[in-house]
């Protein structure tokens, strides 16, 4: 970790003893069996405004176009020079993979218990790493909350939070979604879905998946699906799968991604040559990898086919075009519009009863081709 004195910031390293990531008790099961979840959590919520004083926070990175925002900045802004925040900001100025890697999804195993910050009992940790990364700030989180009053400003916004997940529950529909997952992967089933945010996460999103005690869980950390100005102008059903894009992009990867490890080795054949599926200097060139490359590419992909099952034939092509023209011309993903068209064209002419894991070699066969 790293640990502030005065005006310095110290490294404090630390081992840390390897166990698995999430226990999910009898109690807990029987809690959360069969739900689709939406949280705003206090822990995660603090991380959040945290992140938002830092100077990585003036990036696009923290939402700004809401009166929450404004409140945020007008109760904490006096608070940026605490220790919590500066020592945030070095380690996101060290690399902001620990804004969305790490710390905000670890901030989802901790609960507060008075003053107190506490795991949960649930999580050992979020991310995808070894270890929870937040663990070792959680007593400069404590002092920042209680110098600031963060549970009382947390407390006198519950109502917010309470209409965004509302507004989340009723529109965007993650128990739709999770159906229509389960019953074109049968082979991949979670007992419960989770949906994880802040309203001032600007950009980011990432998922996770676990598995304990018999019980699976899918978690997607996400941005939420503000409305703007120019949202309004489109028609109900091309800014209904607009806003269901966000959540059903990370969702989805608690399916595809057990899917694709078994195929592994044609996968890493097929996709090979990156050069022909990614494109430098654009944001495609991050997935550097056959497997992770294949993933974003089935990823959109099943957005198209989930599209074209909810949606008529007119909201879904307008759709299709800002979906195909995003991944080839603003991410760099060179051949998105014929894998899609492809996948498409696969889709449309299964067989009865087949799903699209059943399409996995085939589409993997076409790229080989390619």
């Amino acid at each position: 970790m790293r640990e502030s004195k005065g005006d310095t910031v110290t490294f404090i390293f630390t081992i840390h003893k390897l166990v698995k990531p999430a226990s999910f008790s009898n109690q807990y099961k029987k809690e959360n069996e069969g739900k689709a979840i939406i949280e705003i959590p206090e822990v995660y919520e603090l991380v959040n405004i945290i992140f938002a004083l830092t100077e990585y926070g003036k990036t696009n990175a923290i939402y700004k176009n809401t009166e929450y925002y404004k409140a945020v900045s007008d109760h904490f802004t006096p608070y940026r020079q605490d220790a919590a925040v500066r020592t945030i900001d070095s380690l996101l100025t060290v690399s902001p993979e620990f804004y969305y890697q790490h710390l905000k999804m670890d901030s989802y195993a901790y609960v507060f218990s008075g003053k107190k910050i506490t795991n949960g009992g649930v999580y050992d940790r979020v991310s995808s790493g070894e270890k929870n990364e937040l663990d070792d700030y959680i007593p400069l989180l404590e002092t920042f909350a209680e110098r600031s009053g963060f549970r009382k400003f947390y407390k006198e916004k519950r109502k917010y939070y309470s209409e965004l997940t509302k507004d989340y529950t009723d529109n965007i529909k993650i128990a739709d979604m999770k159906s229509w997952l389960e019953k074109q992967f049968p082979s991949t089933k979670y007992d419960a879905v989770k949906v994880i945010f802040s309203p001032l996460v600007g950009w980011n999103q990432s998922a996770n998946f676990f598995h304990d005690n018999g019980f699976a869980e899918a978690q997607a950390h996400v941005n939420f699906p503000f409305v703007d100005s120019e949202d309004k102008k489109q028609p109900a059903e091309v800014l209904k799968g607009r806003r269901i894009m966000i959540a059903f992009t990370e969702i989805n990867h608690a399916y595809l991604n057990p899917e694709a490890e078994k195929y592994a080795k044609t996968i890493s054949s097929a996709f090979k040559d990156l050069s022909k599926w990614t494109t430098a200097a654009k944001p495609s060139a991050g997935y550097n990898n056959a497997m992770v490359c294949f993933e974003e590419y089935m990823n959109y992909g099943l957005v198209t086919l989930y599209y074209s099952d909810i949606f008529d034939k007119k909201a879904f092509e307008t759709l299709n075009v800002n979906i195909e023209s995003n991944m080839t011309g603003s991410r760099g993903f060179q051949k998105f519009r014929d894998f899609n068209q492809e996948l498409l064209r696969l889709y449309k002419n299964r067989k009865p009863n087949q799903t699209v894991a059943d399409l996995y070699p085939a589409i993997i066969e076409w790229a080989a081709g390619e």
